[in-house]
């Protein structure tokens, strides 16, 4: 790694060693799993399905499943250089040792990323093209029309993957066992309910139109029927979610509540492929975040789900959850809520968390399109919201819109700029308010009640978005808009057939990666690609007949096209249906599940659906006492304490802020009575010495902390070590008086240990050393905060001394300035880019240097506790 990592930005990515990591030695076990996010780290980290699979194959003793994430452009580009292919983050194996490859088809715009990540592996793009193991499978939202990646992929999950993959997995090592050729393989797949084999089915195209789509080989059913979990079991996730140890996009835990939404919004796709809704009780909820919190050290919990204020139980759960971890500082958060679903009851409960933005979606601006896409939020329910929520002290409201729906006219358009002038109001009259408006361009979906439709055409997305920019305007208000050509990209690829699969590889030849970041994505590669293969977007774009055979036939998620296809007519109608949860079954197909079969006897019955009477209006109003840590209330003494440790390999890649994360969250799990900062955001007040270079390795890392009377020192030692990474290790832990100097103000002297990859250094090296030190002034550009600055870095050095393994330089440290160490580097290697990335770094001390004496940050310590109330 030392020949990667050293040359990359946000390296701490690519190294693994998460708290809760699961470790397996890969000969150990029969079957192996690369489970592959085609996203960067920080993304992938964050979705909710993959620590699912993760857990659920790990929890077999014959099973390792290891996780894969796409690299940044500057990681690539050095593996790439280096003859390094993509490897997993648990054992640093390399995809080719694994036997399945699953890849997450998570959103259409990562197509192109899945083939750049088959390619890194050093694998064939074309199914046809590979022999023996890995297999190359994919799963997730967007599969529901696999046609357009159905050549890349060896094997497609269709549904729920909890339950799927488990009998993948016995599949593959009975496969193993009876050395099953790679056809005979993927023929057993193929029998497993849920598991779409492409190679084992021809589309026919008449007239240059998708035509149909039938099994060329016998054993293989005509239709794939999506695999659904009738519910969803506490073994599905873990008690010990992994930690990153770098931030993450979504850093918290999440918990999801429920799976699937009844309400019927016709453009959801989400809506109908996650049906029936499968809700988990507030027990086994509050249970699980009991365990994820104590294994974690999160200070954040997160609500998942579709429809997170659709959940019959909320209120309930939420004061169930606030009661549990008010005390231990630990704040619930939600996604977007439905407007008439954001109650004063959970506007209560949410007034200890962050007020950074509260996100709700009308989806249209009129009430006529409201209607027809089936949108049951009215115009008065979103300004009573609003209005609630800037009351309860939210800075931000965050709005969410799409234009181009069926039907949409002028009206509806103007209608979108006259209810963000009510929301406006309402931000003017609590003074200081803002408003967040994202406007994104409507794209049908497979399996929704619009998948015939027409796209809108770039001209008219861009006539429509000119005139909001123009129309939304002040200085409360913030317009955001999502790119045309994103989204006409986006559109031909989530209805496309089989013949898109030589667009998507040759826009990837083309230069398309990583195209769910606007800096990377490029309309040109597309359109050069379409032009090429004789096909145009408005193939795709101008939609279906309702007749048409549609390019995802075959595929059987439960919904019937007859139910859609009335839905659709119902919108053209502006007819609106309720939710099935709440009225009465629609009939949309999937009647026979065990969720829609309890509430059909439900409704029948006249049991209706709703939280405990004891909760529908619990009072969320906690006294100031109850918000305080019980230790706060008891005792208010505290005692200081400072922490040597070593800072290892294992941890070398991560920079300051990713260190402070990591102890603050062992400080947590280990339970510690630490003081905590005040506000909505409490942390762990923690000092720390001068900071370290990410790369470098530490005998000499310090940290200060305070904690209440009741601990000693040698307990918190004890408690803290094991919840610490491997790579980081406590040396010595001493009480501190109170009144003695900090860290940063009186560390002054540090050594550092330059390990030159020769053993040597050249004799022209030693003159450049005399050089250095000649000199009075050594000035360098150091670059902050996107300009430069000239310093003259000579008073930082102290001295420089040639060993047989490389070299001792000692600096100094003048009111928190000093000389970096790459800067070092830069003078004594000038011209060597690749030994200024490579030379091997490490801080052998710290000192206090004070009237000629020289001692350690501990040596300042005492023996005894001091106490000091606060």
């Amino acid at each position: 790694m030392n020949q990667l990592l050293p040359f990359v930005k946000k390296p701490g990515q690519y190294v693994g060693n998460e708290i809760n990591i699961v470790r397996k030695e890969p000969g150990d076990v029969d079957v192996r799993f690369a489970l592959v996010f085609p996203d960067v780290y920080e993304v992938g980290m964050s979705y909710m399905g993959f620590p699912i699979l993760y857990n659920i194959l790990n929890q077999l003793q014959w099973a390792y499943a290891e996780r894969v994430f796409a690299p940044w452009p500057d990681m690539e580009a050095v593996m790439r250089e280096k003859k390094v292919p993509l490897f997993s983050l648990e054992t640093f194996s390399a995809l080719s040792d694994f036997d399945v490859i699953g890849f997450t088809f998570q959103y259409e715009l990562h197509y192109t990323t899945i083939l750049n990540l088959i390619d890194l592996a050093g694998l064939p793009l074309e199914s046809s093209e590979r022999t023996g193991f890995p297999l190359v499978i994919g799963g997730g939202p967007s599969v529901f029309n696999p046609e357009p990646m159905a050549d890349f992929m060896d094997a497609i999950i269709l549904g729920d993957g909890e339950e799927v993959i488990v009998d993948i997995a016995r599949a593959i090592r009975m496969a193993k066992k009876q050395l099953l050729s790679r056809k005979e393989t993927l023929l057993e797949l193929a029998r497993i309910k849920g598991v779409y084999v492409p190679q084992f089915y021809q589309p026919v195209y008449q007239n240059g139109q998708f035509n149909s789509i039938a099994p060329k080989m016998k054993g293989v059913p005509a239709r794939i029927r999506a695999r659904i979990v009738s519910d969803l079991s506490p073994g599905f996730y873990s008690d010990r979610p992994l930690v990153p140890m770098i931030q993450t996009t979504h850093d918290r835990i999440s918990l999801e509540i429920a799976r699937g939404c009844s309400r019927g919004c016709r453009f959801c796709n989400a809506g109908v492929i996650y049906r029936p809704v499968r809700q988990r009780s507030p027990e086994e909820l509050v249970e699980q975040a009991k365990k994820n919190i104590a294994a974690t050290g999160y200070e954040d919990i997160s609500l998942v789900s579709l429809s997170t204020s659709d959940y019959t139980r909320l209120n309930e759960l939420m004061y169930r959850l606030h009661s549990t971890f008010t005390r231990d500082k630990v704040s619930i958060s939600f996604p977007s809520l439905r407007p008439e679903s954001f109650t004063p009851q959970v506007a209560k409960c949410a007034r200890g968390v962050r007020k950074s933005g509260l996100t709700l979606a009308p989806e249209a601006g009129s009430q006529r399109l409201r209607d027809v896409i089936n949108k049951a939020t009215t115009a008065s329910e979103l300004l009573r919201a609003v209005d609630l929520a800037f009351g309860e002290g939210w800075n931000v409201v965050k709005l969410y819109f799409m234009i181009g729906h069926p039907t949409e006219t002028s009206a509806d358009i103007q209608g979108l700029v006259d209810l963000l002038g009510d929301v406006r109001h309402l931000a003017f009259k609590h003074k200081g308010k803002r408003i967040n408006v994202s406007v994104s361009p409507f794209i049908p979906k497979p399996l929704t009640p619009f998948q015939w439709v027409r796209q809108d055409s770039i001209e008219e997305t861009h006539r429509k978005l000119a005139f909001l920019k123009e129309h939304i305007r002040g200085k409360n208000v913030k317009f955001s808009w999502r790119e045309a050509h994103v989204a006409q990209v986006e559109g031909v690829l989530a209805r496309g057939d089989r013949r898109l699969g030589p667009i998507i590889k040759r826009a990837w030849q083309l230069g398309a990666n990583l195209e769910g970041w606007s800096e990377f994505f490029d309309a040109r590669y597309y359109a050069r690609a379409m032009a090429e293969n004789d096909l145009a977007f408005d193939d795709v774009l101008k939609g279906f007949q309702v007749d048409q055979p549609l390019p995802w036939d075959h595929i059987d998620k439960g919904v019937t096209k007859k139910f859609l296809r009335d839905e659709y007519h119902r919108a053209l109608g502006e007819e609106k249906v309720p939710d099935c949860r709440f009225s009465t079954c629609h009939s949309c197909g999937l009647m026979g599940e065990l969720a829609c079969r309890e509430l059909i006897r439900r409704q029948r019955a006249g049991d209706a659906l709703e939280m405990p009477i004891e909760y529908q209006s619990k009072d969320f109003e906690f006294s100031q006492a109850e918000q305080q840590p019980a230790k706060d209330r008891v005792d208010r003494t505290i005692q200081h304490a400072r922490i040597h440790y070593r800072r290892g390999e294992e941890v070398r890649f991560l920079s300051h802020l990713d260190m402070l994360r990591m102890f603050e969250r062992a400080i947590r799990r280990a339970g510690l009575p630490v003081l905590f900062t005040e506000g909505f955001n409490p942390h762990p007040k923690l000092s720390f010495g001068p900071s370290l270079a990410t790369g470098l390795t530490s005998d000499a890392e310090y940290l200060d902390l305070a904690f209440y009377v009741g601990e000693k020192v040698i307990d918190i030692a004890e408690k803290l070590a094991p919840q610490l990474p491997r790579g980081v290790e406590i040396i010595e832990i001493k009480y501190l008086d109170k009144k003695a100097p900090s860290l940063a103000a009186c560390a002054n002297r540090a050594e550092f240990e330059f390990h030159l990859q020769s053993n040597t250094i050249a004799f022209d090296d030693n003159d450049r050393l005399a050089t250095i030190l000649s000199h009075k002034e050594l000035n360098i550009e150091r670059k902050k905060k996107k300009r430069s600055q000239t310093i003259n870095v000579r008073p930082y050095i102290d001295d420089l001394e040639v060993t047989d393994w490389g070299l001792r330089v000692r600096t100094k440290i003048e009111n928190g300035k000093t000389i970096r160490t790459d800067e070092l580097l830069s003078l004594l290697f000038p011209h060597d880019q690749n030994k200024q990335k490579t030379t091997r770094v490490h801080r052998a001390a710290l000192w206090v240097e004070e009237e000629g004496r020289q001692r350690t940050p501990l040596d300042l310590c005492t023996a005894e506790a001091e106490h000091e109330k606060v």
